[in-house]
């Protein structure tokens, strides 16, 4: 603790603290598409190579691993400020929301004992993820979608900018950023929720639920070459 402020954490490492958290946003989003990347590094199993061939998983282990370490670092910190304060958590659930509350009441974190551990915790597990998302590319190939490991893609929840990324490198022509948007606004799509990121609100959305409704409603192109012919 320190002498004049009593804090468990001096003001130099607050600040590098809150300039941590504040790299969430872009971290957590590098995280996503990283984990469903078909480009980066899979594992094999077992399972392929009875088939004769490798069959790495359609997501990032090493980066979802990474992700989930991120998250229950974080949420560690905050039970620990709401415990020993005894103060209610306001935040959102994931892991936006937790690094937003803890950002609002980095002082409480500071002068709750056992915080000195904090900065370095988290510095931690960011290190790790970025690790992960630094990883060198390979080919892989996408999914086929009545595999059971499709599920782990589709039930993500992702903005609209991450699914089109996403959706490039699994081949589904033409469903880009604006095409869930057109989705949106006519109604055949619909986000999970929205969040705020800064002064810029984001709609999260379901990948399953874009990929479904974007093979329902045909695209104003092909509905004119149905036309023509």
């Amino acid at each position: 603790m320190t002498d004049t402020d009593h804090l468990f954490l001096s003001r130099e490492e607050i600040k590098k603290l809150v300039a941590l958290l504040r790299e969430m946003p872009e971290l957590v989003e590098e995280l996503a598409v990283t984990i469903t990347r078909q480009d980066r590094i899979g594992t094999p199993g077992n399972a392929g190579k009875n088939r004769g061939e490798e069959r790495p998983l359609p997501f990032n282990a090493t980066a979802a691993e990474a992700a989930d370490d991120l998250h229950a670092t974080l949420v560690a910190w905050v039970r620990h400020v709401c415990e020993s304060r005894r103060v209610d958590y306001d935040g959102r659930d994931g892991t936006l929301g937790v690094a937003r509350w803890l950002d609002r009441n980095v002082i409480a974190l500071a002068m709750t004992d056992g915080s000195g551990e904090a900065l370095d915790e988290i510095q931690y597990a960011m290190r790790r993820a970025r690790w992960a998302t630094d990883r060198p590319a390979e080919k892989i190939r996408p999914p086929v979608h009545d595999e059971p490991e499709w599920a782990l893609v589709q039930d993500l929840e992702l903005t609209a900018a991450i699914i089109a990324r996403m959706c490039r490198t699994l081949g589904f022509d033409g469903l880009s950023q604006r095409r869930i948007k057109t989705l949106t606004t006519n109604g055949a799509l619909a986000p999970l929720r929205t969040i705020c990121v800064g002064k810029k609100k984001l709609a999260i959305y379901r990948v399953g639920d874009v990929i479904t409704a974007h093979g329902a409603h045909a695209t104003r192109q092909h509905a004119d070459q149905g036309r023509q012919a």
